[in-house]
């Protein structure tokens, strides 16, 4: 298989928005949580980087399977692009929500307050609730005075690049 980048930005079509809710292609872990979160406010290539264990070849597959299309015309959001992020998670599906918020929680607040959050996910049957959570996850990251890394998670969910940065 010929190694390329991803530079465009890609987006679920139809049929990616229906393997998220049936899961009836086999899909390895990194692919199936790749294709939960993306979409086209940044690039293929950016999107592998922020999901954990997630290749080139995941990306590839997703392609190939046309459950995500590039984006004919667009590239990166640009920070005046962004959405509010109230307004951001409410293009997020439960899963996606789930697997983002699950996944950080520990990294970013620590073994106690990380444990407190992933109780708070979990304790969430519906889309609402975990749209909540996802906004108290972001609040507590500006609180924090936000890390560099930090700020990759949250700009996922639509908020501005620079925002809680140091003066």
């Amino acid at each position: 298989m010929m190694t390329t980048t991803h530079a465009e930005s890609y987006a679920r079509t139809e049929a990616g928005k229906a393997e998220i809710r049936a899961h009836s292609i086999k899909l390895s872990r990194p692919a199936r949580n790749l294709l939960m979160v993306i979409d086209a406010s940044c690039s293929g290539d950016a999107w592998i980087g922020k999901v954990n264990g997630s290749t080139q070849a995941d990306l590839d597959v997703l392609i190939a399977a046309r459950l995500i299309a590039p984006q004919a015309g667009s590239g990166p959001r640009t920070v005046h692009q962004r959405v509010p992020v109230e307004v951001a998670v409410r293009d997020w599906t439960y899963d996606a929500l789930y697997t983002l918020l699950t996944h950080e929680a520990k990294e970013r607040f620590g073994l106690i307050k990380g444990y407190r959050l992933i109780l708070k996910i979990e304790g969430c049957s519906d889309l609402a609730g975990m749209q909540a959570v996802a906004l108290d996850f972001v609040e507590q990251i500006r609180k924090a005075g936000s890390s560099t890394g930090a700020i990759i998670e949250v700009e996922a969910l639509g908020v501005p690049a620079g925002w809680g940065a140091p003066i």
